[in-house]
């Protein structure tokens, strides 16, 4: 592979981390604004609590979006440490493979599982 081709690759990488950080800011604003919504009672007669069955629906959807991209960025980055002609990015790659960030993933998961539990609590709460 030329180094042309390799950039190609790079920035598709780039753009998928960019579409990917736009869905969990998507998942972030939808998924607090749906508790937010939920939780809205005036008097005995409306409340809009149904609204949170939804939070953790909304949530493992945006999940698996999230997951989507984040699969095309490791595969394009396994592609690289495959068939790169050029030493340095091979090895880059097997760098990176062993030393991913678990906090991106962790963190997602854990807001995921928080809105399961502010939706749960919100719920036996009304």
């Amino acid at each position: 592979m030329d180094s042309g081709q390799i950039e190609r690759l790079y920035l598709e990488v780039r753009d998928t981390l960019q579409r990917r950080r736009k869905l969990e800011l998507l998942k972030i604003t939808f998924v607090s604004a749906l508790l937010g919504f939920g939780a809205i009672k005036t008097g005995n007669l409306l409340t809009f609590h149904q609204a949170l069955y939804l939070v953790p629906l909304v949530a493992v959807f945006f999940d698996m979006l999230i997951m989507g991209e984040h699969f095309s960025i490791r595969r394009i980055g396994a592609f690289i440490r495959l068939f790169s002609s050029d030493r340095l990015e091979e090895e880059w790659e097997k760098f990176v493979c062993k030393n991913r960030d678990k906090f991106f993933k962790n963190g997602s998961r854990g807001f995921t599982l928080l809105s399961f539990v502010a939706a749960g609590a919100l719920l036996h709460k009304l």
